[in-house]
C-alpha cells in the first residue's frame, strides 16, 4: 500500500425524512429503507462528503484510535455520526479477535474478506462511483452493507406467527414476507400488524462501524 494510505472507521444513523424515526446506516449508501414507515430515505452525496471530508481534514490532528462525534443537517435530514482514525493494529474479527488482514485486499476487490483464524467472512467492495466523485481518495469499503438496485427485503429466519382477526376471529398466519396491513381471508377486513409482531418478523438493524480506505 502507498505511504499515503489511510483508513477511517465510521458509524452513522439518520432521522427518517418521512416519519422522523432513526434509521441505521451501516455503510456509504445513497438510499436506505426506514424500518418504521418502510419509506425510502435518500442520502445525498454531499451528506457523506461532509462527514468524510471533515474526517480527512482532521486526520493528521487525530491520534490513532481517537475520533470525533458530530451531527450534520442537510435538507430535511439529520445525521448523527462517529469517525475514528484506525489504530494499529488492524480491526479484530468479532468472533475470534484475530486481526483482519487488510493488506491482502487490493483496491477494486469485490469479494469476501476471510478471517485467517476462524473463517468468518465480511464483505469488501470498491467505493461507489458517486462517493469517489466527491471524495476521490476513497478507494475501498470494508465491513459495510452494500447498495443494490433491489429493494431491501426482510431478514429471513423468523417463524410464521398466527394471529386472530379482530373483526371475525378467523385465523391469520403472517411471515417476514407479509405486508404490514393484510386482508383477512374470511371477512375481508384489513388487519394492521401490531408493533410487537412486526418487529419479531423484522428485527431491528444494529448500528455498526464500517471502514473506508483512502489513498492520495
Amino acid at each position: 500500500m502507498s505511504a499515503k494510505t489511510r483508513y477511517g472507521i465510521f458509524k452513522a444513523m439518520v432521522d427518517c425524512s418521512h416519519c422522523g424515526n432513526p434509521v441505521v446506516t451501516n455503510g456509504p449508501l445513497s438510499r436506505t429503507a426506514c424500518p418504521s414507515c418502510l419509506q425510502t430515505v435518500t442520502l445525498p452525496p454531499d451528506l457523506w462528503g461532509g462527514i468524510i471530508g471533515d474526517y480527512l481534514a482532521d486526520y493528521d490532528k487525530l491520534e490513532p484510535g481517537s475520533g470525533t462525534d458530530g451531527t450534520l443537517m442537510t435538507g430535511d435530514l439529520t445525521v448523527k455520526y462517529s469517525c475514528v482514525r484506525l489504530p494499529p493494529p488492524a480491526p479484530a474479527c468479532p468472533t475470534c479477535e484475530e486481526n483482519w488482514d487488510l493488506e491482502s485486499v487490493e483496491n477494486g476487490a469485490d469479494r469476501a474478506l476471510v478471517c485467517g483464524k476462524c473463517g468468518r467472512t465480511t464483505p469488501v467492495y470498491p467505493a461507489p462511483p458517486w462517493l469517489r466523485e466527491i471524495v476521490p481518495s476513497a478507494k475501498q469499503v470494508f465491513f459495510a452493507d452494500r447498495e443494490t438496485n433491489e429493494p431491501e427485503v426482510a431478514e429471513k429466519g423468523a417463524k410464521p406467527i398466527a394471529l386472530t382477526c379482530p373483526q371475525c376471529g378467523g385465523g391469520i398466519v403472517v411471515n417476514a414476507d407479509s405486508d404490514r396491513t393484510i386482508p383477512c381471508k374470511y371477512c375481508g377486513v384489513d388487519v394492521y400488524l401490531p408493533d410487537g409482531v412486526w418487529l419479531k418478523l423484522h428485527p431491528a438493524k444494529v448500528a455498526k462501524y464500517w471502514m473506508v480506505r483512502f489513498e492520495g
